[in-house]
């Protein structure tokens, strides 16, 4: 699944879901990892590849209910957390360390209600700290860049740090030096060591100069400043940076060696004046819900994405402190979502892989938020009726509540009078079958539609069922237009000579390509019978869920597992009905589903897909179950991975059932419980390695060639 699908399924989720209390334990644990996964992988494309996909409402929307989740059920607290720490936020090519002091994230607001509850809880803090004195508040404008520690020693510039995770950071001290308004020398005589948080930015007058050359070149043009900044900063070559003409302003002291207070704006240091400072939270309230606030702002050279409302007294500041994520002494003020019209070009019928046509409107290319859109989905033919969608209609769309952007309204003004209804189609667009109306939703129930062939092969290949990375969306079109492959099954084809020879006529299908495909499909015959299940799409059968049944299937078998063994289990309503959490609709789903696909499975099973099911009972170690906890340097799911590839039983969270647990740095409450349950702890790297030495073997990241030991252990 990629990310934009599963972030649409998320906020779908979230939007139906607002009361986390009702949900069960067992679909919030799932949502849970599924929610840390994906703002992860966001994290990722925006502080390393510097190109976000969602706007920051709908990053915020996501990371609240993560929140929430943990509120409601703090045992369920990961160490991956993105809440107690950044993740998956760092460069491979420039050296690493460790922040002075964390850099931490801000909590956000965006509405007057949340600044005042906020207050109220600053002043529960303060009435426990036996402290009446009110805090005094100040306003600056969040600059729309790149966080940056700046250190200095004995009054001189030593190093720069990019943010990183928080915790970790990357060294740009070569490329910073080349800002011209940095100050190397401070202006006190500061015998200690004392660092800075700054942050690094270009100018709109700048980027469109940049954005002309590059236009003129034929080279891709930056979609906003910041982009252009973090990239500009980045550069292996500080010549590109020193020509970029980027700005730095300081904004607090992380660090100092020595307690004395200093005043920032006395240390020769670029910096931009507060807005408003008052002790009065509805004089602060007032100016942020200023629209000449905003309106000002955007008349800047600099862009601004929203405000920062801070407290002044710096003992006030240490006493309210900081939670693992964000700090307590400051808060943004988001300046709500951007609207743009635009107009509907065409419309578009796309088919997905649940056999759904799903309406998607062609639109006159527009800048939105950082990013030019040209393509808006318009979901399913309720939600075209709602918004009363029209043909060639201007309408007025913002980022938020949808990955791809959401349509607020039509503009009726502006519509023209010959204007036609959008319709749904009466066949399907990729096979021209008749569509079949379920509901708010049109389907086509052709089994052989390209569209929907393409879409499950895409799925069967991906990293959450068989895992074989070497076959592209774009190698899974070549394969189905030339009518090489018409279904899973068909995919083994490319093991045989007479395939081979002629996929290697088509683009892409070079000797390495095809040996590592080839190499791939035939380990995929032995992998566990869970990712089939995950693949087929069964209403309700997640990642969790397959596991579930999977390890239930498991206990059953005593010899070599075929699909025809697994069929009398997964047809037996006695056997699933024992399932944790497998209630009666799935139930029925799973059953139905192996009745109607009997031709599809015959053929896996002629193709001697085995999936080691009976492996699991001639283990002694089977029965082992085993739980990790806090930072390890890779993914926490490659190593459960390992781990259960060699017989090992992974546990969410500790329990009476649980061996052992995998402690790395700074553990949390999973630690705690394990020891009040008695349960075995495996610390630190010697003792994981020696114990567990296939960890070793993980890849760092799947495009990274070298071992683990190397930078891990």
């Amino acid at each position: 699944m990629t990310l934009p699908e599963q972030t649409k399924i998320l906020q779908a989720y979230i939007k139906e879901n607002k009361n986390i209390s009702q949900i069960s334990q067992t679909e919030i644990s799932k949502i849970y990892q599924d929610l840390i996964d994906c703002i992860t992988d966001h994290n990722h494309i925006y502080y390393i590849e510097s190109s976000p996909i969602i706007s920051d409402f709908e990053y915020d929307e996501l990371f609240d209910y993560l929140k929430r989740i943990e509120e409601y059920f703090p045992f369920l607290i990961s160490g991956n957390s993105p809440t107690q720490k950044l993740i998956n936020q760092i460069q491979e090519w420039f050296q690493k360390m460790e922040h002075t002091n964390p850099m931490l994230s801000l909590e956000n607001s965006y509405n007057a209600q949340n600044l005042f509850e906020r207050e109220e809880r600053l002043l529960k803090i303060l009435e426990k700290a036996e402290i009446s004195e009110k805090p005094t508040y100040y306003i600056e404008p969040k600059f729309d860049g790149l966080g940056i520690e700046l250190i200095y020693q004995d009054w001189i510039f030593q190093s720069a740090i990019t943010r990183g995770d928080g915790l970790i950071w990357e060294d740009v001290t070569e490329n910073v030096k080349t800002i011209k308004n940095l100050k190397k020398i401070l202006n006190w005589n500061i015998k200690w060591k004392i660092s800075f948080r700054w942050e690094i930015v270009i100018a709109k007058s700048e980027l469109n100069k940049i954005n002309e050359e590059r236009s003129a070149k034929w080279l891709q043009i930056y979609a906003n400043t910041r982009n252009l900044a973090s990239g500009s900063l980045k550069q292996l070559d500080p010549s590109i940076t020193a020509s970029r003409n980027l700005q730095c302003f300081v904004y607090e002291i992380l660090y100092s060696e020595q307690n004395e207070i200093l005043d920032i704006n006395n240390l020769w240091l670029a910096t931009y004046p507060a807005i408003l400072e008052s002790k009065n939270i509805h004089d602060i309230v007032k100016v942020c819900e200023n629209s000449e606030t905003k309106n000002k702002l955007e008349n800047e050279d600099i862009d601004f994405d929203w405000l920062v409302i801070k407290i002044k007294e710096e003992e006030l500041r240490k006493l309210v402190w900081s939670t693992n994520h964000h700090p307590r002494r400051a808060v943004a003020y988001k300046f709500p979502a951007q609207q743009v019209s635009t107009q509907i070009k065409s419309v578009e019928f796309q088919v997905w892989r649940t056999w759904i046509i799903t309406p998607v409107a062609n639109v006159e290319i527009v800048n939105l938020s950082g990013a030019n859109i040209s393509r808006v989905s318009l979901h399913n033919f309720d939600f075209i009726k709602e918004k009363d969608i029209h043909h060639n209609d201007f309408v007025r769309i913002q980022r938020s509540g949808e990955v791809i952007p959401y349509i607020v309204s039509t503009i009726i003004d502006r519509r023209e009078w010959n204007s036609k209804k959008i319709e749904a189609p009466t066949n399907c667009p990729s096979c021209n079958t008749k569509l079949t109306q379920i509901d708010m939703h049109y389907y086509c129930q052709n089994p052989n539609c390209p569209a929907q062939i393409k879409e499950k092969i895409i799925r069967f290949v991906s990293k959450d069922c068989m895992d074989i990375e070497w076959i592209w969306e774009s190698i899974v079109d070549v394969l189905v237009e030339n009518n090489i492959i018409r279904n899973i099954a068909d995919l083994y084809k490319l093991l045989d000579f007479e395939t081979e020879r002629v996929v290697r006529r088509f683009p892409w299908f070079a000797d390495k390509k095809v040996s590592e495909i080839k190499k791939q499909l035939e380990e995929s015959k032995n992998k566990e019978f869970r990712r089939l299940l995950n693949w087929l799409g069964i209403t309700w059968i997640w990642k969790k869920t397959a596991k579930d049944i999977y390890d239930e299937l498991a206990t059953q078998f005593t010899h070599e597992t075929t699909l025809s063994d697994i069929t009398k289990h997964l047809t037996n309503q006695e056997f699933l009905i024992w399932i944790y959490w497998v209630w009666e609709k799935i139930i029925q789903w799973i059953i139905e589903y192996w009745h109607n696909n009997q031709d599809l499975l015959k053929k896996l099973e002629e193709l001697w897909l085995s999936f080691n099911c009976y492996e699991w009972n001639n283990k002694t170690e089977s029965k082992w179950h085993f739980c990790i906890t806090w930072s390890f340097k890779v993914s926490r799911p490659e190593i459960i991975k390992a781990m259960e590839k060699n017989w090992y039983i992974s546990d969410s969270n500790p329990t009476k059932t649980t061996n052992f647990i995998l402690v790395w740095e700074k553990p949390w409450s999973k630690l705690q419980k394990s020891q009040e349950l008695w349960i075995e702890v495996i610390y630190w790297r010697d003792n994981i390695t020696k114990q567990f030495p296939y960890l070793l073997d993980i890849k760092a990241q799947e495009n990274k060639k070298e071992p683990i030991q190397m930078w891990l252990f």
